[in-house]
């Protein structure tokens, strides 16, 4: 017992010895000290502290693009988990009005098994801060206000199962189930509280490259095209070439290309994002939309001439020959309305085949225009508007396709008149299939229904194959007469060159 005061006693003449050396030791002294100590702390708890952690955030570096991996893991938790969860979210999802979406609602945690190891998700809000764990950032970027994240908390010892073969399959299910339960979507960039932003919805066009009216020959050709780009990955790769391609669609009103668009995501199974130019403020915020595109899918900029542009030049320095060396293009893109802003050509070149086009891969550009005329050459030439495809006046086997559409007959006595019509006048495919369509039938749907009541008591199918031959032959007839009076109407020449 002696023994023990003894060493108690020496235990505190030493800490009162080590007190007055502290005292009398310099300021500076003393901060460097409480530095090594601090730097210490982290260290000793990470070596007592058996977990380690994952922080996933929603939006990469400075939020400049989404994370997919967020997206995994919110299908993920959705499809297998949340039976253990007691606070879920409700949403309405993009199908329809009743598809309902269930999902983890915030500081929510659940508990994941995989292979014997025991995973804890939980998903932070807004402005979460990292606790006091060791965490592995899978996405670059921190600041006290941080974007939601999901934090995945786990033993030390299932690191290496954790990174190679559970992320993984979070990932392989997301896969998976966005195959599965893909639903094609239609895009649109809308500006509010000065920032843009995509919104989107179902998009399931009707239109399928064997219904359109244009030569048949030419459409195989496009779409034997769009399969070799969609079987090109590797040799994009190799030639060091962003996977992208460029499809300038041109011509009049009315001859289909936004049809042919519609066409193309059925064909290909793409989402389209259809860009609004006037939107946008400026090439950062056009960037950043690029950026949020997905990969496998057609960004559109319809009617490119329609867009009121103006070309102004600035030009720096105080003499003409600086200024001249100095001077940068820019692309004025305005509403009647409105002034938004600029957005350089620079900018929207680099958008569509610049530093910028490679962020991403397997997307189409297609632009439309009524008047090719008035594009700008560098906007359009070959490389960036790979294939330029006229999308010309109806001719007599575009007419065919579009009477196998819609009368459903391949064959009729007026189409020799009809052919010769159509050569010699220029209408679109819109005005042809709008006299096609049963509805243009007009008064001749009184005769047809006429007679088909003095066929009373005949077989029904008999009836339905007169009522389609009647319903033909008045479409077609129709069809003439329009003909014939837009070939006289460009024959006659206006009043004002008689005079």
């Amino acid at each position: 017992m002696a023994l023990s005061v003894e060493k108690w006693v020496g235990f505190g003449s030493a800490m009162a010895g080590f007190g007055l050396l502290w005292s009398r030791m310099p300021e500076h002294v003393h901060d460097e000290a409480r530095h090594i100590i601090g730097s210490l702390v982290p260290m000793l708890m990470s070596c007592f502290n058996p977990y380690e952690q994952i922080s996933i955030s929603e939006y990469g570096e400075e939020r400049f693009r989404r994370n997919k991996m967020f997206d995994a893991v919110s299908t993920y938790l959705r499809s297998t988990c949340l039976d253990v969860a007691s606070n879920l979210k409700a949403e309405l999802g993009d199908k329809s009005r009743n598809d309902l979406l269930i999902s983890l609602d915030e500081d929510q945690e659940v508990v994941d098994n995989f292979d014997g190891a025991r995973m804890w998700w939980r998903l932070y809000p807004k402005s979460a801060k990292k606790r006091g764990a060791t965490v592995i950032t899978l996405v670059p970027g921190d600041s006290d206000e941080q974007p939601r994240c999901y934090r995945l908390v786990f033993h030390k010892r299932h690191r290496k199962l954790v990174l190679d073969s559970y992320l993984p399959s979070v990932v392989r299910h997301w896969r998976e189930q966005t195959a599965m339960n893909r639903q094609r979507l239609l895009f649109t960039n809308h500006s509010q509280q000065g920032k843009s932003h995509w919104i989107n919805v179902p998009y399931n066009p009707p239109a399928k490259f064997d219904m359109l009216a244009m030569d048949h020959s030419k459409k195989v050709e496009i779409m034997d095209d769009l399969t070799a780009f969609r079987e090109a990955k590797e040799y994009h790769s190799k030639v060091g070439k962003a996977w992208k391609r460029g499809y300038l669609l041109h011509g009049p009103p009315g001859t289909g290309k936004s049809t042919m668009i519609g066409a193309m995501a059925n064909f290909l199974g793409y989402d389209v994002y259809d860009l609004d130019l006037t939107s946008i403020k400026d090439n950062a915020e056009l960037r950043k939309l690029f950026l949020d595109t997905t990969d496998k899918s057609i960004i559109v900029i319809e009617d490119i001439d329609a867009i009121e542009v103006e070309l102004t030049t600035k030009r720096k320095g105080k003499e003409a020959a600086q200024e001249n060396s100095d001077k940068r293009t820019v692309v004025e893109v305005r509403d009647k309305t409105k002034d938004h802003g600029k957005v350089t050509l620079s900018g929207l070149l680099s958008f569509v085949d610049g530093l910028w086009s490679a962020c991403g891969s397997e997307r189409i550009f297609v632009f439309t225009t009524n008047h090719l005329d008035r594009l700008d050459p560098a906007l359009i030439r070959r490389g960036r508007m790979d294939r330029h495809i006229e999308m010309s006046y109806c001719r007599f086997e575009a007419f065919k396709m579009l009477a196998k559409s819609y009368l459903g007959i391949t064959e009729h006595s007026l189409f020799g008149e009809i052919g010769q019509l159509l050569d010699e006048i220029d209408t679109t495919p819109a005005d042809v299939a709008d006299n096609l369509m049963l509805r243009a039938r007009g008064k001749r749907g009184g005769e047809i229904d006429r007679l088909l009541d003095e066929m009373n008591g005949a077989p029904a199918d008999h009836m339905l194959r007169v009522k389609r031959r009647r319903e033909a032959d008045a479409c077609l007839a129709g069809l003439v007469e329009t003909l014939k009076k837009a070939k006289m109407k460009s024959a006659t020449p206006p009043m004002d060159s008689m005079e």
